[in-house]
């Protein structure tokens, strides 16, 4: 039988043992988070202007997917190029030839062709605003996987803000906007595929980054999503005639400037779901839905509604509850930085 004395002094030990695995998280994955979001409401805003343009406009009911094809396409071009400037290109091919690697695989085909293609079509039928704020509803999934799959510690406050960002999107999208839009119902449903999708991404794509260099599993990432659309997707669909006759059209440009967008949502979300993990990074990164009203009024001419800009608020509401809510520290079982991007000095 251990005296009081002796049970106290265990206690300190074991509390000491819980510090000593602690590690604080970096700050600047947070910022890359709410980045991510940026450039990704600019991807989307830009995007939503390709399909009033030639050869789109008035196109197949496939274009959407020939839309998707460039965009990952290009993404990919303007990625490589990040990787070329910062000495990362060698890294690419031992990367994918390892077990993480092929689990990026994985990560890149529900999160490119399945989740990209839902959220194309959303665009197209439910309009750009409306698809950003649906989809921007996968931080619960991403959420709910990471806990049970990554053993991330989410707080009381944290699972608010998540369920903040789910009530959010469904005030958005309660009933459709004025105008000619026979398909809003079947935009809505095609973005929630979008929503699963990225939430299951999330979670493949940390366990891939355990091994992974983060800016490296994202350009891995889109680019499997590229070859799987070109010589999968595609060729099913029928879509390569008005895929290649982008290339002869001004909208080749425009769908340029959103892949820019894309590749710097992508390096950047990729970067901040492995400092701080998919529970605290996806929420922060589904402000997009916010940003989007933003560019939207900027470059659009939108006029907002009432209940588009509540719900977007009840979004943003939940990426400040899950920052709010965050540990200041998390275990070195549920958080592996053995990668990290950053030195320390700029977490």
């Amino acid at each position: 039988m251990l005296s009081g004395a002796e049970v106290r002094a265990a206690s300190i030990d074991a509390r000491r043992m819980v510090q000593d695995r602690a590690q604080p998280l970096p700050r600047s994955g947070f910022v890359l988070a709410i980045f991510s979001g940026l450039f990704w409401a600019l991807d989307g805003v830009v995007l939503g202007l390709v399909f009033a343009m030639a050869p789109f406009a008035g196109a197949p009911a496939a274009a959407p997917l020939a839309v998707a094809a460039l965009h990952d396409m290009l993404t990919t071009a303007w990625m490589l190029g990040f990787d070329g400037v910062t000495g990362r290109l060698r890294l690419l091919p031992r990367s994918l030839l390892t077990r993480q690697g092929l689990v990026l695989c994985a990560a890149a085909l529900i999160g490119g062709p399945i989740a990209m293609s839902g959220y194309v079509f959303g665009i197209k039928y439910a309009g750009a605003a409306y698809t950003l704020a649906i989809s921007a509803t996968y931080p619960a999934v991403g959420a709910v996987l990471s806990r049970i799959f990554l053993r991330e510690t989410v707080t009381r406050l944290g699972w608010a803000g998540v369920a903040f960002t789910v009530v959010g999107a469904a005030v958005v999208s309660y009933a459709p906007p004025r105008g000619d839009m026979p398909h809003f119902y079947l935009g809505i449903a095609l973005a929630l595929v979008a929503t699963l999708g990225w939430g299951v991404e999330g979670v493949l794509a940390i366990h891939a980054m355990q091994a992974i260099e983060p800016y490296v599993a994202g350009t891995l990432r889109m680019a499997t999503s590229s070859v799987v659309y070109i010589v999968v997707v595609l060729p099913l669909a029928g879509a390569f005639g008005v895929f290649g006759a982008a290339f002869s059209h001004e909208s080749l440009w425009v769908v340029l400037l959103a892949a820019a967008g894309g590749a710097g949502a992508y390096l950047t979300y990729y970067a901040a779901n492995h400092l701080v993990g998919a529970s605290r990074a996806m929420p922060l990164n589904a402000l997009y839905a916010a940003w989007a009203i933003v560019l939207g009024v900027v470059v659009t001419g939108l006029h907002p509604t009432a209940q588009l800009v509540a719900g977007v608020l009840l979004t943003f509401l939940g990426a400040v509850l899950v920052v709010t809510g965050a540990p200041r520290a998390v275990s070195s079982d549920e958080l592996d930085e053995n990668e990290a991007i950053l030195p320390p000095a700029a977490r």
